[in-house]
């Protein structure tokens, strides 16, 4: 069976449409490259290899962009990361918020 683009278009948008339902974020980055493939076989018809190949790079590719950009160690702020020995700790405020 070959693949058509809407089949691409249809299974891209359903793993957009997950990641409500996940939260990790990362299910977006598959459909869209799913959806790219999708665009890609819109105007040309490669075979099933190169759809799969440009899939996983595309995809692979938007992952990796995502956490170089926000890694979980570049926080500017600390709120939601406290130890636990301070939670339920009383703090006083230095300055103006």
């Amino acid at each position: 069976m070959e693949l058509e683009w809407w089949h691409w278009a249809v299974g891209g948008i359903a793993l957009v449409v997950a990641e409500l339902v996940v939260p990790s974020f990362v299910l977006i980055w598959f459909g869209v490259g799913a959806l790219a493939v999708a665009l890609m076989l819109a105007l040309s018809s490669p075979g099933m290899t190169v759809q799969l190949a440009v899939w996983l790079v595309v995809s692979l590719a938007l992952v990796a962009a995502w956490f170089k950009v926000f890694r979980p160690d570049a926080h500017k702020t600390k709120i939601g990361m406290a130890d636990a020995d301070v939670i339920g700790e009383v703090g006083m405020l230095v300055r103006a918020v």
